[in-house]
């Protein structure tokens, strides 16, 4: 494997990630990009109408956005490398790349983006591109004659609605709640167009078909209808594309940064969507990428307090539902587990700028716990411990976490039966 030095190397290469390539290698900086995909542009491939708001920028589409980031960023000389999947170890602060190269930069910026949600439907998977599609790209015209279902109650499903109805044979759009959530701009026309059939409060539940999708079952209350169709655009909205071990998310998986684009693990930088989960816009990830320059070249990526300040932060009696038990009567009820947890943390980092960079969202810490206990049934409380404490340590920028368990009622009632597992880094 080969290895090499770069000063910034930017995961990614959609706007955010192509915004930051071209002010670090305009600030001086030697940038590579590196995007998993077949092509760079991430999401500018797939917004369908053309971009109006965009400041400075009069009906662009994505297409043409994307192409000239890229000609910028090309221009100065930055090597765009599509098609190649990089792996961060945030530990060691080195990029492994899957044509062989493992890179030691200074600084790495993460642009990963979203992906798009599913569905959960059994058999979903094997619909994709086969009847099964998350965008319509930007010509409807394709769909003339087809009967069309979008799931989705958001800008994404309503534009695709009004962007279709003017083409499909039919347009069916399946929302789950009684009121849609896109924009009024988005949902005036699509009300007032009769040529769109609106099913409300109903739910996909199953999929039918044989080399490609004909068919899908709503459920509306009671009721369950099948529904024939050639194509079903799921656009119920994005989930990050994280994942990154080491480096701090939120409850639903996005990236937490500051207000200079920093992580939770020196030397790692975030822009763009996945970690802008209240504003996922073009001009948000575009500003991102210059702030995360500036601060590169700052030098204001590594933290320089003078030595830890440990502060303990504790959660206790957080009481959750598992399945646990060695004994086979115990499989078959639901008992209950309290967690007591400790997280050592500096804490005083994050008062200049009230950020939760460097201290922990309790709602987060709750809902791993809750994820945890919902995946599988447990025999004993110290694999619980064991495993609650690794995933919270993975998962949160901690210096060390203790997780106590205790199972009331052992072994009789009015007892408890708990264990204490503790883990650090390093």
């Amino acid at each position: 494997m080969t290895e090499t030095t770069a000063s910034v190397v930017v995961l990614g290469a959609g706007a955010a990630g192509l915004s930051a390539a071209l002010w670090c290698a305009s600030l001086g900086l030697r940038v590579e990009v590196f995007e998993e995909r077949a092509h760079s542009g991430g999401q500018l491939h797939e917004i369908p109408l053309p971009i109006e708001n965009v400041p400075g920028l009069l009906r662009v589409s994505g297409t043409a956005l994307h192409e000239t980031l890229r000609a910028q960023v090309e221009a100065l000389g930055v090597p765009v490398h599509v098609g190649v999947r990089a792996t961060l170890r945030a530990r060691t602060l080195s990029v492994d790349t899957s044509d062989g190269r493992t890179i030691h930069p200074d600084v790495v910026v993460l642009a990963t983006g979203v992906r798009r949600r599913a569905l959960g439907v059994d058999g979903e998977s094997r619909w994709h591109g086969r009847g099964l599609l998350h965008n319509a790209g930007s010509d409807p015209s394709r769909f003339a004659g087809q009967r069309v279902v979008i799931v989705g109650g958001g800008d994404d499903a309503l534009e695709h609605a009004r962007m279709l109805a003017p083409h499909a044979a039919s347009v069916t759009l399946v929302h789950r709640g009684r009121t849609y959530s896109a924009r009024e701009s988005m949902r005036a026309p699509v009300l007032a167009d009769t040529r769109i059939e609106r099913r409300m409060g109903a739910v996909v539940s199953a999929m039918e078909g044989d080399d490609r999708l004909r068919a899908i079952l709503i459920r509306e209350g009671e009721r369950e209808a099948r529904v024939a169709l050639d194509v079903l655009l799921v656009c119920i909205g994005p989930e990050p594309a994280s994942g990154v071990p080491g480096v701090s998310t939120d409850a639903r998986g996005y990236v937490r940064v500051d207000r200079l684009q920093r992580t939770s693990r020196e030397g790692v930088l975030a822009v763009g969507d996945v970690c802008s989960p209240e504003a996922p816009t073009l001009a948000t990830a575009m500003g991102q990428g210059a702030i995360a320059a500036k601060t590169v070249v700052a030098g204001l990526t590594r933290w320089t307090h003078e030595g830890p300040r440990i502060d303990r932060l504790r959660v206790q009696n957080l009481t959750l539902p598992a399945r646990i038990g060695a004994y086979e009567y115990e499989r078959a009820i639901t008992q209950t587990l309290v967690f007591d947890l400790t997280f050592e943390l500096d804490a005083g980092e994050a008062a200049p700028t009230d950020s939760l960079l460097r201290t922990i969202d309790y709602a987060s810490v709750a809902a791993r716990i809750e994820a945890l206990l919902g995946e599988q049934h447990f025999n004993l409380v110290e694999t619980v411990a064991d495993v609650a404490a690794t995933q919270l340590l993975s998962h949160f920028g901690a210096r060390a976490v203790t997780v106590r368990v205790t199972k009331p009622g052992v072994p009789r009632e009015g007892a408890s039966a708990s264990v204490e597992v503790e883990r650090r880094r390093g």
